[in-house]
């Protein structure tokens, strides 16, 4: 579906540039007013960052977002700046893990663009109910889905936790709203292989699966950001109208 005004995407390209340059000079700015509050006896990281004394890369990811940076990819390379992530230059794919209703889910960190509590929601006339509207985020408008709803879970009503989360792949861009963000992290050492993840992932994951992940005795659902945006299901967004 190649209609830009179509409510269920956004093909903002520039808008999502603009938004991700401004992210990079606070996490820049962030890390400098971490740097200064460091302890005499801070420890410093192997490619030369700085961490504060008992900071938990949880912790600086939730300074960072209310500094406005929101980027899983940004966040993940603030953490190695300051000596809380990889300590290896090899770059590892991060995962931002969510839940919905009972369910951990997660997708590739390099396909969200940010996350955000949702902000005020403008419906679109003839279109399906999971369809909640548009709203602006980062210089763009940007389409709004109840994730809910449309992987057929029973509905959900909407709490402080909430989030939106703004997924981007070939240039198409989707916010989906989610109860919560859990946390950021890879999960490459925790993908079942196999048949597995088929087997085992819930009915309405399985069309937009990428694989499953085993932690800390709880599966999480791995879906595909590619399939979620271009599947046929997300271009039927329009009611008939008599």
């Amino acid at each position: 579906m190649g209609d830009p005004q179509a409510p269920q995407g956004t093909y903002g390209g520039q808008g999502a540039s603009s938004g991700g340059g401004r992210a990079g000079d606070l996490a820049d700015r962030l890390r400098h007013a971490l740097n200064t509050f460091l302890p005499t006896g801070g420890r410093h990281s192997e490619d030369g960052g700085q961490a504060l004394a008992g900071l938990t890369p949880e912790a600086l990811a939730e300074v960072a977002q209310r500094a406005g940076v929101t980027n899983p990819a940004q966040i993940a390379d603030l953490q190695r700046m300051v000596g809380l992530g990889e300590a290896s230059g090899a770059q590892v794919p991060q995962h931002v893990v969510f839940q919905l209703a009972a369910f951990d889910c997660a997708l590739p960190a390099d396909a969200v663009q940010g996350i955000e509590k949702l902000a005020e929601v403008t419906p679109v006339p003839n279109t399906v109910p999971w369809v909640m509207g548009v709203t602006q985020a980062w210089g763009m408008i940007v389409s709004v889905v109840d994730l809910h709803s449309f992987l057929g879970l029973p509905p959900q009503t909407l709490t402080s936790a909430s989030r939106l989360m703004v997924v981007t792949k070939r240039e198409m861009t989707i916010g989906f709203v989610v109860d919560t963000i859990r946390e950021m992290r890879p999960l490459g050492d925790y993908l079942a292989g196999g048949d597995f993840p088929l087997q085992q992932a819930p009915e309405w994951a399985r069309p937009y699966l990428l694989g499953a992940a085993q932690l800390d005795n709880r599966l999480i659902v791995l879906l595909d950001p590619e399939r979620l945006l271009f599947s046929e299901k997300m271009h039927r967004y329009r009611t008939d109208v008599g």
